[in-house]
């Protein structure tokens, strides 16, 4: 997978401001480079442990820790489970203001198949994506896709994947841990970011993914 690049399209930066880059003319995905915060991570591994899927709007703190101590049932220390609380509700905050809601749709889910896994486009306007644990969410510079060959046409999965892809060793990745807003079919301003769930190569791999939407929003 390649690295994000200087582009008019895509920005990425090492502050949470970058994600207000969305906002910007032009701009289809903003990606905040952030490290892993280790305080969270004794809550990821118990998540990892069990299936469960959670959804929320506009969720407190309080509100995600009993969420995430539900499903993991004291596997992990509260200290960690507030921690990853709190991180989750942080962005959810953010993207909130970057949106303009204060009421936005909050997954945290473990993903235990290829989800999405032909390259497309989200209905909705924008959306904001973290992989906690596991690979991250891979898309497509805009050189590097045809748009008239987006969808399956008839076609098998890989078969639609490859005639959309130009050169497969260029797709890239959203790191895990990084955070990504990125614009959907329903905003003009920009053309949509074409992505894909990342292929799973084990039955078990896993993932942690947080997904964020504009309220009413849901799915691809």
């Amino acid at each position: 997978m390649t690295e994000l690049e200087a582009s008019p399209e895509y920005a990425e930066g090492m502050s949470s401001e970058v994600l207000r880059d969305i906002l910007s003319g032009g701009v289809s995905l903003a990606v905040w480079a952030r490290e892993p915060l280790a305080a969270c991570e004794p809550a990821i591994r118990a998540l990892l442990s069990v299936p469960f899927r959670g959804d929320w709007k506009a969720p407190s703190a309080d509100v995600l820790v009993v969420g995430i101590e539900r499903v993991t049932k004291g596997a992990a220390t509260s200290n960690a489970t507030t921690a990853l609380a709190r991180d989750i509700g942080a962005l959810s905050k953010l993207f909130g203001s970057i949106a303009g809601t204060k009421h936005p749709r909050v997954r945290l889910e473990r993903v235990e198949d290829d989800g999405c896994a032909l390259f497309h486009a989200d209905t909705l306007e924008m959306r904001l994506l973290c992989t906690y644990a596991g690979p991250g969410t891979e898309w497509l510079d805009c050189d590097n896709l045809r748009r008239e060959q987006l969808g399956t046409q008839g076609r098998t999965l890989e078969e639609a994947n490859d005639a959309i892809v130009i050169d497969p060793a260029n797709i890239r990745s959203i790191a895990t841990w990084h955070v990504a807003v990125f614009s959907g079919r329903a905003r003009e301003s920009a053309p949509p970011l074409i992505h894909r769930s990342a292929p799973v190569s084990h039955p078990k791999d896993f993932r942690i993914r947080l997904c964020i939407d504009l309220p009413g929003d849901c799915g691809c």
